[in-house]
């Protein structure tokens, strides 16, 4: 494998005033920027790393980001691993725009916030993350008035969106509607357990390996980082005049996935600041909710602790080829067969992969029957997508856990399918992820 490291590592992890870390993809985003190497003074500062990793599953050069807790003061100390997963990019098909010139790769890619970087600049992880495992916040009224400053900071430096809610409107969602919902600001708060955040990136993949075991479909001859769009390289996928699919979204990506962690905690630089004997946690949301769900359920040895948001939770649902065909072409891909040039009725889809991979029919196999400490999932109460509705409620009956619809709150995004939602709701699954590490932190400790 090839590692390409754009920074000196030593100096990076071990040191609070990080050298600039040089980022080759999306270098003028105004929160990437702050966030990677800020111009001028800050006061708060983040650990986010952007790297690159040649997988072998794939035959393509990867990129993705890990986000370090504060390492001043603990320069050997090691952390639980969390792997985010991003949604899917309706935008890399063509479903709104012609996305096959390289020119507009930095518009689709970076500036909406899609795949690898939407966690990073629409859900701003790192701020929350970071202000949820400060020692200083001990209560929701400190936690809430450290995001406001934090949020902030970043819209000075122009990270936050034009028609995105005030820092104090982000924070009053996170903490009083949604972690401390009917508390007092003077309540106790207990900051998380620090952990790095793992955000790869699955382009459409669906975090599963493609049906008929194809490498990378379509074949690209590219191996350019940042993940930029090839005029030659575009899929005509359907009968509808300017419908492309960006290709490289599709191939043996579970096994990426595992080969990506499997790397980092056994034999990359980044090793010596792993726990090994904490499981990892998944969480993700839309598509990486689905593959959140389908990962952590498949791969219990190697997943403590699993969260999906608005996740597709029962695929089986999706069964309509033209629908599918037109909007998410890739699920047919991975599933089924594709046709692209062909009418729809002529791509299929394998019902017995879909069980296989069905979140709710795992769960089933597995024979749980109640919600288990280990899992969380939530989902918008006005969604907008009927499949992703339905499965959630499918997973509350199997479960018989009702109540995970999120209502239309103040500055969440009316509990659409939309970033503001996600965000709205972070802090409570990394709040998940940390009790479920704490388990097995106490665990060991009482050895």
């Amino acid at each position: 494998m090839r590692w390409a490291i754009g920074f000196i590592l030593g100096t990076l992890l071990l040191s609070s005033s990080a050298q600039p870390n040089q980022l080759e993809c999306c270098a003028d985003h105004p929160e990437l920027v702050y966030l990677l190497s800020p111009k001028g003074p800050v006061r708060f500062t983040y650990h986010v790393r952007y790297e690159t990793f040649y997988s072998t599953a794939l035959g393509k050069e990867k990129d993705f980001f890990f986000i370090f807790p504060e390492m001043k003061g603990n320069p050997g100390r090691t952390f639980p691993l969390l792997v985010l997963l991003h949604g899917y990019n309706f935008y890399r098909n063509g479903w709104k725009f012609r996305v096959c010139d390289p020119a507009r790769n930095n518009e689709f890619t970076c500036r909406r916030g899609e795949e690898q970087y939407h966690w990073l600049v629409l859900e701003d992880i790192a701020l929350i993350h970071r202000a949820m495992a400060d020692p200083l916040n001990t209560t929701y009224g400190e936690l809430e008035a450290s995001l406001a400053e934090r949020f902030e900071e970043l819209r000075a430096h122009g990270g936050l969106l034009q028609d995105d809610y005030g820092p104090a409107e982000i924070a009053h969602s996170i903490v009083r509607e949604n972690l401390n919902p009917n508390g007092s600001p003077t309540d106790s708060f207990t900051p998380i357990n620090p952990m790095v955040l793992l955000l790869p990136d699955g382009d459409n993949s669906f975090y599963t390996d493609e049906n008929e075991g194809r490498p990378l479909f379509p074949r690209t001859d590219s191996r350019e980082r940042c993940d930029h769009y090839h005029a030659g390289e575009c899929l005509k996928y359907c009968l509808i005049p300017l419908q492309y699919m960006k290709p490289g979204a599709l191939g043996q990506y579970e096994t990426y996935l595992l080969e990506l962690i499997r790397f980092l905690r056994g034999s990359s630089p980044y090793k010596e600041n792993l726990m090994q004997t904490v499981p990892v946690g998944i969480g993700g949301m839309s598509m990486g909710g689905f593959g959140a769900m389908n990962l952590g359920l498949k791969h219990r040895s190697l997943f403590g602790s699993i969260s999906s948001q608005s996740g597709l939770l029962d695929i089986e649902l999706l069964t309509d080829r033209l629908t599918l065909k037109i909007i998410m072409p890739e699920f047919i891909e991975v599933f089924g067969r594709l046709e692209p040039l062909s009418p729809f009725y002529r791509s299929s889809l394998d019902a017995e992969y879909l069980r296989e991979n069905n979140p709710v029919r795992r769960i089933q196999g597995l024979g749980i029957s109640s919600l288990p400490p280990w899992m969380y999932f939530d989902y918008g109460a006005n969604e907008g997508f009927e499949k992703i509705t339905m499965g959630n409620q499918n997973l509350e009956r199997l479960l018989h856990t009702p109540g995970h619809a999120i209502p239309s709150q103040a500055y969440n995004g009316k509990g659409n399918h939309n970033y503001q939602f996600w965000r709205s709701r972070t802090a409570n699954v990394l709040l998940h992820h940390s009790r479920s590490f704490e388990s097995y932190l106490g665990a060991c400790r009482t050895r």
